[in-house]
């Protein structure tokens, strides 16, 4: 199996951490961390819960393993940070 597949094959998954990412970083706010460190820490949050979601379904034991484990990290990171940058932005326009 190549990497897209293994990645594509927990997208049911994605959901649901990502409102499990989306929480904590509205929880991180809350607790002060605000501007771009709140960007950091949703992207760091996502690769946080993304790759340990990751690296407990598939316990990586080869390369392609270990590519998947990592890119399904940084795709829920990134998704997570522009997520909070759009809604920064609705927030922002609202007002």
């Amino acid at each position: 199996m190549n990497v897209i597949e293994t990645i594509t094959q927990y997208a049911g998954a994605s959901v649901f951490l990502m409102s499990i990412i989306m929480a904590l970083v509205t929880y991180w706010g809350k607790l002060g961390v605000t501007g771009k460190w709140q960007l950091v820490s949703s992207l760091a949050t996502g690769l946080v819960i993304g790759g340990g979601f990751m690296w407990i379904e598939l316990t990586p034991a080869d390369a392609v393993s270990w590519v998947a484990v990592v890119l399904y990290g940084l795709l829920l990171g990134l998704t997570a940070s522009g997520v909070y940058e759009v809604g920064k932005e609705l927030t922002a326009k609202k007002s």
